[in-house]
């Protein structure tokens, strides 16, 4: 998770950029992010289910509220575990703001659900 919010990272960085943007968190929130994912993931069911070549990816949104300047903001955070096998723990493997889709030139309006 730490490349999603880490500026100078090749992949990471458009995403970095948008959690300090929209939410006002950094790098430096790390443990607050990982908290509101591991509370959120208590509380919100499964949203989507995949199959993938690596085993099941699955979705679920968390509301994350933002930090300082932005603490009145709460975006829904898209998280995706991946789960290898019937004996595996999930798997965190990606992290982004519902809505917004990441490219190497900022944020723009996804499409799609998935």
């Amino acid at each position: 998770m730490a490349y999603s919010l880490n500026v100078t990272h090749a992949d990471g960085g458009p995403k970095a950029r948008g959690f300090e943007r929209i939410l006002g968190i950094t790098i430096a929130d790390i443990d607050y992010l990982e908290g509101a994912i591991l509370t959120g993931i208590l509380l919100v069911p499964v949203g989507a289910v995949r199959a993938t070549r690596w085993g099941a990816h699955c979705v679920m949104m968390i509301p994350v509220r933002g930090r300082g300047a932005k603490q009145d903001r709460i975006v829904n955070l898209r998280t995706v575990w991946e789960i290898a096998d019937t004996n595996a723990p999930p798997r965190l493997v990606n992290t982004y703001l519902k809505a917004l889709n990441w490219g190497h030139h900022g944020y723009h309006r996804q499409a799609d659900d998935w």
